[in-house]
């Protein structure tokens, strides 16, 4: 794939000042780096950034600070390169800033507020990832909106706080957070998401954006963030699709729950117990950001780290978060009737190295020991048909469908019959790239055909599902229908292989649709969604103040008798 040409570009922002970006072959422009907000102190809530900005221009060049996390050891999607740009640094003060893609030149966009704008919160568990990583270049979507489709779209990737940085609360970081009149406690990183959205309302008209046509969609952790801000009921944007993830996804944790988390963290940087509970944040407050990052690491039990949304009866009001059962009665609110709702087949492969170790003995005895309950157990058994004796490539992908259904496609399910005006979709295409979870349409692949920056590495029958899938996002920010409402025609979009094609329910019955209402009408649904928490994220573990800090050990699949899915194919599997 040939490169851009590359050119330098202006724009006055008021308010703000000039800020200066780049121009891919006199077309897509964009800003990176901008400044939403500071952070005043670690485990503070952001405030909105200084304006204007120094000596009235910004450098918008030159990517952002991205927020500090830990190292992850495999990612399944090759990384589109940037050679215009370097790599920027990691920093939890100065990663809150976000890059703004805008289809035409200054002279034919600025200041118009005509085009509808898309605001995009990546996943990555709250604890991985960035929204300047190149998977995230919102220049190609910008540019396909444009050229292809005539209808001009703006892309924003914000930054927001990780990981302990974002997340961590306790009963001293509350008495900290109102010392300073802050309410509330842990979710900094979601508050950040807050001052992004506000600094958009505010600025975007002067990019050409229309405040009044924002599409809010998120990812993973990022589908859950949407579905915060939709909850908070503050009308920063007027349309949402949520990918892979409803808010209890990463699960959600009481302030006594993350204080065993916060606990083990000073245990693992060697804070003395003995010291004063004022004292002990002190010095975590002082840590260097690596330590305190590779901290998380033995804290969090399982190779892929995961944070969670505090419940702290201020996030999103004096309620509490919703469980999984109360989606029976989920409805958007009035400013934001469009969604779009969906999942992947595999989503559940992303905790795979958590318990890809079980043999069938394994699952049933987990399976037993958390429910407490035979009959509950048995119900389980005997739906998802879960016997003594499976090998361990059965026992591996009867878990990860176990529990892809139970954090992602029954909750989705029943959000979808409770307000059927929403447009749905499954997304069922192989993974064609050559590693282990080739073949398998897994987590945040569906990410790689919406943005089309890798399109030139699917095989031809992908690229056109591809075209498709980033037609269908667009023309919906454009307020038009992407396909069909599931009300209207009882319809799911499904995302195939080589094809895109509109499913009812019984024609796509093979999913689990009858599992899901068994399970729904047995009162099974939060213990589902507990126990899939439970096999893939281990968060009885991290909250059981008796359950020592240590690492993980983590073997190969080929070391545990399991076969790839790419492998199986060719057995009819």
């Amino acid at each position: 794939m040939s490169s851009p040409h590359v050119s330098n570009v202006e724009l006055d922002v008021e308010g703000l000042g000039k800020i200066s970006g780049l121009c891919f072959d006199g077309q897509t422009c964009q800003y990176y780096g901008i400044p939403f907000a500071t952070v005043p102190g670690r485990f503070r809530r952001a405030k909105p950034a200084a304006a204007p900005w120094p000596e009235n221009k910004w450098d918008g060049t030159k990517l952002g600070s991205f927020p500090r996390q830990p190292p992850r050891d495999f990612y399944p999607i090759p990384n589109p390169q940037r050679p215009w740009v370097e790599n920027p640094v990691q920093s939890s003060t100065e990663c809150l800033n976000l890059n703004i893609s805008v289809p035409t030149p200054p002279a034919e966009s600025a200041g118009k507020a005509e085009y509808p704008v898309m605001v995009f919160y990546h996943g990555g568990a709250f604890v991985y990832a960035a929204g300047n990583a190149a998977i995230y270049d919102g220049r190609k979507l910008a540019e396909i909106s444009k050229q292809l489709h005539g209808i001009p779209t703006i892309i924003i990737t914000p930054n927001f706080r990780l990981g302990a940085f974002g997340f961590l609360a306790s009963k001293e970081i509350r008495e900290y957070n109102q010392e300073h009149g802050e309410d509330g406690v842990g979710n900094y990183g979601l508050w950040d998401q807050v001052e992004a959205l506000r600094w958009i309302q505010k600025h975007i008209s002067a990019f050409g954006g229309d405040p009044k046509k924002v599409t809010l969609f998120g990812q993973s952790a990022g589908g859950v963030s949407v579905n915060v801000h939709m909850l908070r009921n503050e009308p920063l944007f007027s349309s949402a699709i949520i990918q892979s993830g409803l808010l209890p996804l990463c699960g959600v944790m009481s302030v006594d729950q993350y204080q065993v988390v916060y606990d083990k963290l000073l245990k693992v940087l060697e804070i003395p117990e003995s010291l004063p509970p004022r004292e002990r944040l002190q010095k975590l407050l002082e840590v260097d950001e690596t330590q305190l990052t590779m901290a998380m690491i033995p804290v969090g039990v399982i190779p892929v780290l995961t944070y969670s949304p505090c419940d702290d009866h201020y996030l999103i009001g004096d309620r509490a978060i919703p469980t999984y059962s109360q989606y029976s009665d989920f409805h958007p609110p009035d400013w934001c009737q469009r969604v779009i709702i969906g999942d992947v087949a595999n989503e559940c492969m992303i905790w795979n190295k958590t318990y890809r170790e079980h043999d069938a003995e394994e699952f049933i005895s987990r399976i037993k020991s958390f429910l407490k309950d035979d009959t509950k157990a048995q119900k389980f058994f005997d739906l998802y048909d879960i016997k003594p004796g499976m090998d361990r490539t059965e026992t591996f992908y009867k878990i990860e469908k176990f529990t892809t259904d139970g954090l992602y496609t029954a909750v989705d399910w029943l959000a979808l019959r409770s307000h059927p005006q929403m447009y749905a979709y499954h997304f069922d295409v192989p993974s064609p790239f050559d590693n282990e979870w080739n073949g398998l349409a897994h987590h945040s692949l569906d990410n790689v055909y919406i943005w089309g920056l890798l399109k030139h590495l699917l095989p031809p029958h992908q690229q056109k599902v591809s075209e498709t899938m980033t037609e269908c996002w667009l023309r919906f920010a454009n307020g038009q229908d992407p396909w069909e409402r599931f009300d209207k025609s009882g319809k799911i979009m499904i995302f195939e292989d080589d094809k895109c094609v509109m499913k009812t329910v019984q024609e796509d019955a093979a999913r689990g649709y009858e599992k899901w209402e068994e399970i729904e009408k047995a009162g099974l649904l939060d213990d589902f969604q507990f126990l899939c928490d439970d096999l893939c994220m281990r968060r009885r573990e991290m909250t059981d103040p008796s359950v020592e800090p240590q690492a993980l050990k983590v073997q190969d699949l080929s070391t545990l008798g399991i076969k790839t899915k790419s492998q199986l194919f060719g057995a009819g599997i």
